[in-house]
């Protein structure tokens, strides 16, 4: 599944119980992650959290 946030927000730590959306890992508690989110139709948007490697294959262009 490829999910394109553009921009990411900025880099944290997931909580619990999240999946990387590139590489459909568990994102675990000491993972350094960057979030963005999604609008829905219906709703807020949705909150997603994507490991840094999977983000930025190349490198993250954002500070962490």
């Amino acid at each position: 599944m490829s999910v394109d946030v553009q921009p990411w927000e900025y880099g944290t730590f997931a909580p619990s119980g999240h999946i990387c959306p590139a590489c459909l890992e568990p994102i675990q508690p000491s993972d350094r992650c960057l979030r963005g989110s999604l609008p829905r139709q219906d709703g807020g948007p949705v909150t997603l959290y994507r490991h840094i490697d999977c983000a930025h294959p190349q490198g993250p262009s954002i500070p962490l």
